[in-house]
């Protein structure tokens, strides 16, 4: 019989060590820029401060909370997908 992982939650998101997969995006961040700057060590300190700062920002919001805060400052969008809503003809 195989073996098969069931996550604890079914909306879980992937985990890298003991972060879920965003948080260890800012981390990588971090650690990228240090990568490219030539101080790689100083680097992976701003990208652990960037993703420990993220988990508090994080913690106790819904789900997807990152992009919902990017669409509310205008950063992350449906720009060109969705029409404006004074446009009443489509034409293709």
């Amino acid at each position: 019989m195989e073996k098969h992982y069931i996550p604890k939650y079914v909306n879980a998101l992937p985990q890298i060590l003991w972060w879920e997969i965003d948080e260890f995006a800012f981390f990588l961040g971090g650690v990228i820029f240090g990568i490219i700057s030539n101080h790689s060590f100083l680097g992976a300190i701003i990208g652990f401060l960037l993703a420990k700062g993220y988990m508090r920002l994080k913690y106790g919001k819904q789900n997807g909370f990152l992009f919902h805060w990017l669409y509310s400052k205008g950063l992350y969008g449906k720009k060109g997908r969705v029409p404006e809503y004074w446009v009443k003809e489509f034409i293709e």
